[in-house]
């Protein structure tokens, strides 16, 4: 399983249906803060949580 944080993996930016760049939006959950990665055409493609090792 690849790390979606790790440096140079920046595969959870593209949309693997269109391979476009997707936008990045803040998500508030009771945990912290996530980022969702939206392709426009598509909708959501992965959820990262930038924070997980300082938990």
């Amino acid at each position: 399983m690849s790390d979606p944080l790790s440096p140079g993996d920046e595969s959870y930016r593209t949309c693997p249906e269109c391979g476009g760049d997707c936008v990045p939006e803040p998500v508030p959950t009771g945990e912290g803060m996530r980022i969702a990665f939206t392709c426009p055409e598509h909708g959501v493609h992965s959820v990262v949580d930038p924070f997980r090792d300082q938990r």
